[in-house]
């Protein structure tokens, strides 16, 4: 008995990463535009770079994937692409507290 599709999780998770990051660079913007400081704005836009740099990383990397008929691990993201995400997250955590104080 055959459970689930096996080609369907690496799609939801590459999903996963495109609303990750999507909200991240939504949510940088937001603080750009509600920093009181220059200092909180610039570290915003860098968060929302770097959202934008995740964004392009994945599409390159799928459209690479698709050139060379490679659809194994498709979804999956490499340990850089993690930590990467990981570290704008706090980024964006440290400018949301900031943001909340001032």
């Amino acid at each position: 008995m055959k459970v689930g599709d096996p080609g369907a999780q690496p799609e939801r998770t590459a999903l996963a990463w495109s609303r990750t990051t999507l909200a991240l660079i939504v949510a940088g913007f937001l603080c750009v535009r509600l920093a009181p400081t220059s200092a909180g704005a610039a570290a915003a836009g860098a968060v929302v770079c770097g959202g934008a740099a995740l964004q392009i990383r994945r599409a390159r990397a799928k459209l690479h994937a698709r050139r060379h008929g490679v659809s194994a691990g498709e979804g999956a993201a490499d340990p850089g692409s993690v930590l990467f995400a990981t570290g704008l997250t706090v980024l964006l955590g440290v400018v949301a507290v900031l943001l909340a104080l001032h």
